[in-house]
């Protein structure tokens, strides 16, 4: 959903549940640290109209150093997607979001030129945003061998003011992405996905390319299992290494960034560590058809 609201509840279970753990550049006072929780839900889904509506809803906290400067983040998601062919292997989804954020910083850890008196202007310790955005996903079986995927999001489309001055024209910018991926079937237990991701905020730009391998380790029809593993790279910034578990409906991983930026005497080369769990299900009880919906899948 981070990555596109269009991907919200995108799938064939009716339930998700995702948690992701973050920290970045610990050795540059106390780094970054994140925190996600995600929940979503496929209220309705048609099988004879090929199509569905999905809810999510996101718990996103940043904490940066010792002034603890960060934000704390309420989403709410909406998506609608629709196959574009009788045998359901060509989707197109449409989704928004709404969020509500408190950027703030810690004032007892706070230096200041003048303090009391003034706070060097700074009337706030705390900050309250809303903004919305949009995004669209698209995927297709293109033959037996490639499963191709693209998308389209952009974030703060309102623009709102984040400001700690009286001064309103310091705003939060947009926020555009872009990616494209191929699953592509080497042989029926083996598959490499290679995966471009492109977004820019003003004058900041990131692109990240990279693979990943995946193998399907099952012994039977019945059961999912899938290890990964996939190396990236994020331009003039880190090597991305990571691994992927899939086990029926659970789905873990664990990646980490080696600095290669401007930061590395500082950073001593140390990026960051994500962790990530995501669990699928239905309700017991629940009768799943037989023709299911693909999952976008990163």
């Amino acid at each position: 959903m981070l990555l596109n609201p269009a991907n919200t509840a995108f799938g064939s279970n009716l339930f998700r549940a995702g948690t992701i753990y973050r920290n970045q550049w610990s050795t540059v006072s106390q780094g970054y640290n994140s925190y996600l929780l995600t929940a979503e839900v496929l209220p309705y889904s048609s099988r004879i109209k090929k199509q569905g509506i999905g809810l999510g809803v996101s718990f996103l906290a940043d904490i940066a150093g010792t002034l603890r400067y960060g934000q704390q983040s309420i989403g709410l998601y909406a998506s609608y997607f629709k196959a574009i062919n009788a045998m359901q292997e060509h989707y197109i989804s449409f989704g928004i979001v709404g969020n509500t954020s408190t950027w703030s910083y810690d004032l007892a850890n706070s230096i200041f030129g003048r303090y009391p008196e003034d706070r060097e202007g700074i009337l706030l310790n705390n900050v309250r945003t809303y903004d919305f955005g949009l995004g669209t996903h698209w995927q297709m079986k293109a033959n037996d061998k490639h499963n191709l995927q693209a998308g389209l999001a952009l974030f703060h489309i309102n623009q709102p003011s984040l400001s700690y001055y009286e001064n309103s024209d310091i705003i939060l910018p947009l926020r555009f992405n872009a990616y494209f991926s191929d699953l592509i079937m080497i042989k029926y237990d083996n598959f490499i996905k290679p995966t471009v991701f492109f977004q820019v905020q003003k004058e900041f730009m990131e692109l990240l390319i990279g693979a990943d391998y995946c193998i399907n380790i099952a012994e039977t029809a019945l059961d999912t299992k899938i290890l990964s593993f996939g190396a990236y790279y994020r331009t003039a910034d880190a090597l991305i290494v990571m691994g992927k578990y899939k086990f029926n409906n659970f789905n873990v991983g664990i990646s980490y960034d080696v600095n290669l930026s401007r930061l590395t005497p500082a950073s001593k080369s140390y990026g960051g560590v994500e962790i990530w769990l995501l669990y699928s299900f239905n309700p017991i009880g629940y009768k799943k058809a037989k023709t299911s919906i693909p999952c976008p899948a990163f």
